[in-house]
């Protein structure tokens, strides 16, 4: 069972995802902001990460370049799921080592598309 770590300070985001996720018979640990994830993505050692962006104590971006500097999980792919659409963004995160960018809001199918590519990846 592919194991799914999702970071988001919005818990009705986090409930949301976890149950799509769940419902796709995913393995889903949670936490609320980016130190918390960091840690968990270190202990849990997840297949994916599902990783906000603009989050308390540290910022998705900071997460994502810390997991991929270290060397993080073997295989760890990064989706970034964020309110922020620019194109600048979008860049930063595949500068700093993600694998993905969903924007939000998104629907359940495009969630799972996202992640089962990933996966599948």
């Amino acid at each position: 069972m592919k194991r799914i770590l999702v970071v988001d300070d919005d818990r009705l985001m986090v409930e949301f995802i976890s149950l799509c996720l769940e419902r796709a018979s995913y393995s889903v640990e949670t936490a609320f902001n980016g130190v918390d994830g960091l840690a968990k993505a270190k202990s849990f050692k997840p297949d994916l990460l599902v990783l906000d962006l603009m989050m308390p104590d540290m910022h998705g971006f900071d997460v994502c370049e810390e997991l991929r500097r270290e060397g993080g999980p073997a295989g760890l792919k990064i989706l970034i799921s964020s309110g922020k659409s620019y194109e600048v963004d979008k860049k930063a995160a595949k500068r700093l080592g993600a694998d993905g960018f969903i924007t939000k809001p998104f629907t359940i199918e495009q969630l799972m598309a996202a992640v089962d590519g990933l996966l599948a990846s």
